[in-house]
């Protein structure tokens, strides 16, 4: 059992949901072994809510029972806790109707068990569709979107507008490879009742659209972020970029398509996300480089008045020498000044941006990472090979925008955790915003405590079970940062899982800790 999330709080305390896992071959430090997935909530999972006092002390766990009559069981989608009311979002394919129903209903706080209140909210028809006894992800990629459905029935995903008075519930529907993609769009207010709806079918034909994230604003409105690639499904054709990134906004309750190319001349995107500020403006933001490859050169931020399509204001950011060369080794740090003499590219590995902070004074806060996934093959002899799977996370980088739009100073903070076959379960970080400052928090070396960026000083690895320590890093309006430890692995007796730690006020985090059956929490 591990925790997947902390979904949400009150004046008693917090509710929080685990997975138990039925095969126990899947676990491996109290984790799903599959690659690249750190939060695995599947159809072989269990799924228990849990509720812990002010003093973090739990006061009950309960399995919850999603089955009903004639042996139908329900597989588990999500709790959203919306004006103190826990909602259970859950599904069910009938495939004898080919359809599959989308249902919400309220949780008992008392006995964290579902209420007699089932609805059904929506449904996919995956009539029609071919069926296959082979269940490879490959075979499915021949036949349907290249998006990794769950079924052949296609799959639900959620989204909150930013003031929490609206919810976004989007299905992609199963369709066949000569056809455009589908998908379907349902807009609800807080008690769940319909604001409209409707099943859109995307410009583009076959395969030559990915979504890579969609944003609900205040009003109602949603904007999709999807990458559309030119005549063939690859991102690099000839070492080039072969595609661009495409902003679709749907309006007046889906009756209005407007399209929004995101193109910078000279500049290769190489990472985006959106949000909707409270003007109703589109942000645009990520990292870029003038090399066409998945390395950056700098961070943008793009702002687009939704009405009439102009970009109103945009900044970019080289990163610079000093930057780049920041945390590296001397013998590192002369042979990118030496390249830069040369002339020859200098630009960084390929960061990965993870968040867009928008501020109350117009400004905004980007977040991103360094991450990197790579599988290696070792020879056991006698002609067997086993295969590892390597994760890299790496530093972590904060850019300052300014009220006016445009880049202020960007800082990297140092991090390195390397591991191995653990699918980076105790890897990456968690914020926390109080105030004018920021904190991350991660496992970390204890040698990291005394690392100064001066050339000699050298990271060292956090790598899992040896000696490590929660690292708490703060981080000023100006950039500035400071290092200290909370505790470390031998005091606590777990590891910390950054992912699912989480913000509850406006000034305590929650913070969640494993090592195999043992769980702990922090506040």
């Amino acid at each position: 059992m591990t925790l997947s999330d902390i979904v949400g709080s009150d004046k008693t305390g917090i509710y929080a949901i685990k997975s138990r896992f039925r095969n126990a071959n899947l676990f491996n430090f109290g984790l799903s072994g599959t690659a690249g997935v750190s939060n695995p909530i599947t159809t072989n999972t269990k799924i228990t809510l849990e509720h812990y006092d002010l003093d973090m002390n739990q006061t009950k766990s309960v399995e919850l029972d999603l089955s009903e009559k004639k042996g139908v069981n329900k597989t588990y989608e999500m709790i959203v806790h919306l004006d103190d009311v826990l909602y259970l979002f859950s599904s069910f394919s009938n495939n004898g109707k080919q359809l599959k129903y989308l249902f919400v209903q309220t949780i008992n706080k008392k006995t964290l068990q579902p209420n007699d209140d089932l609805v059904k909210i929506t449904e996919i028809n995956y009539k029609g569709m071919p069926r296959f006894k082979s269940t490879s992800l490959d075979k499915y990629d021949q036949t349907f979107s290249p998006l990794r459905y769950k079924s052949y029935s296609g799959e639900y995903s959620f989204d909150l507008s930013r003031d929490s008075s609206k919810i976004l519930v989007y299905h992609s529907l199963p369709y066949r490879k000569d056809s455009k993609e589908k998908f379907g769009l349902h807009v609800y207010d807080k008690g769940f009742n319909l604001i409209w709806e409707k099943e859109l079918e995307l410009p583009y034909p076959k395969n030559l659209f990915d979504v890579v994230d969609f944003e609900l604003d205040n009003d109602g409105n949603v904007h999709m972020l999807g990458k559309v690639y030119k005549n063939i499904r690859r991102e690099r054709k000839k070492g080039e970029a072969n595609f661009k990134y495409q902003i679709l906004s749907y309006y007046e309750n889906g009756k209005t398509l407007k399209e929004y190319p995101v193109l910078i001349e000279d500049k290769f995107l190489t990472d985006m996300q959106i949000a909707i500020n409270d003007k109703k403006e589109i942000i645009c933001s990520g990292f870029y480089s003038d090399r066409n490859v998945y390395s950056i050169k700098g961070s943008y931020f793009i702002r687009i008045d939704s009405e009439s399509k102009e970009i109103i204001s945009e900044s970019f950011k080289d990163f610079g020498l000093d930057f780049i060369t920041q945390n590296l080794s001397k013998r590192q740090e002369e042979k990118v000044i030496r390249r830069a003499g040369k002339g020859k590219n200098t630009e960084m590995y390929y960061y990965e941006l993870d968040d867009i902070i928008l501020r109350n004074d117009g400004g905004a806060l980007l977040l991103g990472e360094y991450y990197r996934f790579e599988t290696t093959f070792t020879n056991n002899g006698n002609g067997a090979t086993s295969r590892n799977y390597i994760y890299r996370y790496y530093d972590i980088i904060a850019v300052n925008i300014n009220p006016k739009g445009e880049i202020d100073w960007a800082t990297k903070i140092p991090k390195r955790q390397y591991t191995s076959n653990d699918g980076g379960f105790f890897s990456s970080y968690k914020h926390l915003i109080k105030g004018d400052k920021i904190y991350f928090i991660f496992n970390d070396n204890p040698k990291n405590l005394t690392y100064k960026d001066d050339g000699e000083s050298k990271m060292k690895n956090f790598s899992g079970w040896g000696d490590s320590i929660v690292t708490l890093v703060e981080m000023n309006s100006k950039g500035e940062i400071k290092r200290e430890a909370l505790f470390s692995k031998k005091e606590a007796d777990v590891l910390v899982k950054p992912t699912v730690c989480e913000q509850i006020s406006k000034d305590e985090m929650v913070l969640f800790g494993q090592k195999r059956k043992t769980h702990r929490f922090f506040k």
